[in-house]
C-alpha cells in the first residue's frame, strides 16, 4: 500500500532523477584544469601564485527550441545537410567555475580571445583500426567538421563551434572592484557548444544511444564518450595584464544526457511565425498553455571558519534544506490562479535529499493546518468552478463549513492538476562559498537548455514571490451573481505572448515587484496570505502600494520557442 501510495504521489511531487544521475557521473569523472600562456612570446611565463580554483558544473544537451531554429537556418545557407532536423548536429550547454573573477578581462573575451575557445566530442575505442574507421566516410559532407586523433589513447574527437558568455561577469566585477560585495569571488562561465551538422553519428540523440550500449554492454569497440570545452579569459592584474590562462573541462557524456535527447523532435514542432498554431510552441487557447514556475538554486546557509557554507544537516536536524520557507504561501496562489501548471524547485544538491523529505511531509499535511484561515473558502469555490478557473480568495467566516477536513495539500494540488519537479543543482563547495547566491548564474542558463522544450512559458522567480492578479481580474466569490474577467496566469500569458488579437509579439517581460519588509513578529504563513488577502480585496489598498512601496523590476517570463537565456532579473533573447 506505501509503495501504491508513492507511485500515486508522484504525478504530484516528482525528483529529477535524471539530473541526479548526470550529478553523480560529473562528480564522478569530470575535470577542469588551467593552462597558462604569455603575450607577447618573448615575456616571462606568468606563474600563477593565486591558487585559482576551477572546477566543472552543469552540462547537457541543449534543447533550446531558438537554437534549433538558429541551426536549421544557418544550414539552409549552406549545403542544407542537416536533413529538416534529423541530422542535425549535437548542441551541449557547460558551465565552469574559475574563481577570481577581479582579475579577468571581461571586456576582451570575445573579440580577443573568441577564436581561441573550443569543444569538442571525443570517442574512445579499444583499438587504433575502430578509431580509424569512424567517421572516416563522413568528413567530406561536413563542410567545417574538424577531426582530431590520439593515437596512443585510439581517441577521436570532432571539434565543434564554442560561444562564451558571462552575462552577470561585469556586474559582479564591478561591484567588488568599488568594494562594496562579493569578495573574492570566482564565476561560474558558460561554454555553448555546436557539432557540425550533416553526419548521423554527430546528432545528440545518437550519441546518446551509443552511451547507452556501452552502458549496458552491447558494443565491443567504443569505450568511452567525453564532452570537452576549452575556455580562454584574459588576465587583468598589474604587471601580469596582457597574460591570459586557459580552462580545459571534460564532463562524462552520462554527464550531459538529457531526459530526451532527440532533438529533431524539436524542430519538428517548430513555430515558423509568432502565431503560428501549425507550432506545438504556440498554443490554441490560454487552457492548452503548458507553463512552468521556477524558484532557486535553493539552500540552508551557515558560515564556517568565516565563509558562507551550506549547512550540514544531521538526521535528527528540522532543516527545511533547500525548500524555500515562503513555498507553501505561494502554492496556495498557484492553486487559485495557475491551475495545471509545473512548479520546478531547484535546490543545491547537498541537501537535495532533505529538501525532498522536507516536501513530502509538506505535502502529505492537511490545509486545514497550513491554511487555517483560507483552506475551507478555497475548498468551497473548487466545488462550484472548473479545473480551469481562477479562483477568488478571501478569508473563511464563521459561517463556512466543509466536509473534507483532512484533505492535504497533495490531495489539493492533484485536484488541479499542479505538479512539482524539485532539480538538484551540483553546488561543490568552492562554487557555493565563492559565488553569488549558491550558484543561481550557472542555473539560469541551465535552465533554458535543459527544460525550454518542455513548456510554452516559463517564469523564473524568487523563492519568496507570490504572484497576485491584479484586483480588477479577481472573480467575485462563487456565490456572487455579478460577473468580471477572470483570468488565470495561463490566460494572461497567452493573451500577451500568443493572442492574435492582444499579443504584444515580444518574447519575454519582466514582472512589476513589491519588496516589503516583514517585521519579525508577522514572518509567519498566515499573516502574508492576509496580507495578500488584503491586497487583492482592497483596490485602495493595491493602489497605495502601487504608489507608496518599493518597487523594482524583476522575475522573467518568457515564451519559451524565443528565449536563449534566463538570467537573473533580466531576459536575453536572440
Amino acid at each position: 500500500d506505501r509503495d501504491r501510495d508513492r507511485d500515486r504521489d508522484r504525478d504530484v511531487l516528482r525528483f529529477d532523477l535524471d539530473v541526479l544521475r548526470n550529478v553523480h557521473a560529473t562528480y564522478q569523472g569530470a575535470r577542469s584544469r588551467i593552462e597558462w600562456k604569455q603575450s607577447p612570446a618573448n615575456t616571462p611565463l606568468f606563474v600563477a601564485n593565486q591558487n585559482i580554483t576551477v572546477a566543472p558544473l552543469m552540462a547537457t544537451v541543449d534543447r533550446r527550441p531558438i537554437l534549433v531554429r538558429k541551426q536549421l537556418l544557418d544550414d539552409r545557407k549552406t549545403r542544407n545537410v542537416a536533413r529538416n532536423g534529423k541530422e542535425l548536429g549535437c548542441a551541449l550547454s557547460s558551465t565552469t567555475f574559475v574563481s577570481h573573477l577581479k582579475h579577468h578581462d571581461l571586456k576582451k573575451y570575445q573579440q580577443k580571445y573568441g577564436h581561441r575557445h573550443g569543444c569538442e566530442v571525443c570517442f574512445q575505442f579499444s583499438n587504433r583500426k575502430d578509431m580509424t574507421d569512424f567517421l572516416s566516410e563522413r568528413q567530406n559532407k561536413a563542410k567545417w567538421m574538424t577531426i582530431e586523433t590520439n593515437a596512443s589513447t585510439s581517441t577521436k574527437c570532432v571539434k565543434g563551434r564554442a560561444t562564451v558568455t558571462s552575462r552577470f561577469g561585469q556586474w559582479q566585477q564591478e561591484e567588488e572592484t568599488q568594494g562594496r560585495r562579493f569578495q573574492g569571488f570566482g564565476y561560474p562561465w558558460t561554454v555553448d557548444c555546436l557539432l557540425p551538422n550533416g553526419i548521423p553519428e554527430l546528432t545528440c540523440k545518437e550519441i546518446s544511444k551509443m552511451q547507452r550500449n556501452i552502458d549496458e554492454g552491447r558494443v565491443d569497440g567504443l569505450l568511452d564518450i567525453r564532452f570537452g570545452t576549452k575556455l580562454v579569459i584574459g588576465w587583468t592584474e598589474g604587471t601580469k595584464r596582457g597574460n591570459y590562462f586557459a580552462v580545459w573541462s571534460q564532463w562524462p557524456w552520462k554527464a550531459v544526457m538529457s531526459h530526451d535527447d532527440d532533438r529533431e523532435e524539436i524542430a519538428k514542432k517548430l513555430s515558423m511565425t509568432w502565431n503560428d498554431e501549425t507550432s506545438w510552441y504556440v498554443p490554441k487557447s490560454g487552457e492548452e498553455l503548458k507553463l512552468a514556475h521556477v524558484e532557486g538554486p535553493g539552500y540552508d546557509q551557515t558560515e564556517y571558519n568565516g565563509k558562507p557554507s551550506i549547512r550540514s544537516i544531521d538526521p535528527q536536524s528540522n532543516s527545511k534544506g533547500g525548500v524555500h520557507v515562503r513555498l507553501l504561501v505561494n502554492l496556495y496562489h498557484y492553486i487559485r490562479n495557475a491551475p495545471g501548471s509545473t512548479h520546478i524547485v531547484a535546490v543545491v544538491d547537498g541537501q537535495a535529499h532533505r529538501s525532498y523529505a522536507y516536501l513530502t511531509e509538506a505535502l502529505n499535511t492537511n490545509i486545514s493546518l497550513l491554511y487555517r484561515d483560507f483552506w475551507q473558502s478555497l475548498l468551497s469555490e473548487i466545488n462550484h468552478a472548473n479545473p480551469t478557473d481562477l479562483l477568488p480568495m478571501h478569508e473563511d467566516s464563521s459561517t463556512t463549513s466543509h466536509a473534507f477536513t483532512d484533505m492535504t495539500l497533495m490531495q489539493l494540488l492533484r485536484l488541479r492538476k499542479i505538479n512539482i519537479l524539485m532539480v538538484p543543482v551540483l553546488t561543490p563547495s568552492p562554487l557555493f562559498e565563492q559565488s553569488v547566491c549558491g550558484g543561481q548564474y550557472q542555473f539560469a542558463t541551465y535552465l533554458a537548455a535543459r527544460y525550454s522544450a518542455d513548456y510554452h512559458v516559463i517564469m523564473f522567480i524568487d523563492g519568496d514571490t507570490s504572484l497576485l492578479e491584479h484586483p480588477q481580474t479577481q472573480p467575485l466569490p462563487s456565490s456572487s451573481s455579478s460577473t468580471q474577467l477572470k483570468r488565470t496566469q495561463q490566460q494572461i500569458y497567452y493573451d500577451r505572448f500568443f493572442s492574435p488579437t492582444h499579443s504584444t509579439q515580444c518574447a519575454g517581460h519582466r514582472y512589476q515587484l513589491i519588496e516589503q519588509y516583514v517585521p519579525p513578529s508577522h514572518d509567519t504563513d498566515e499573516h502574508l496570505l492576509k496580507c495578500t488577502h488584503d491586497l487583492l480585496s482592497h483596490p485602495k489598498k493595491w493602489k497605495f502600494a502601487m504608489k507608496n512601496c518599493h518597487l523594482k523590476e524583476g522575475h522573467i517570463v518568457g515564451r519559451t520557442d524565443a528565449i536563449y537565456a534566463y538570467s537573473v532579473h533580466h531576459p536575453d533573447t536572440l
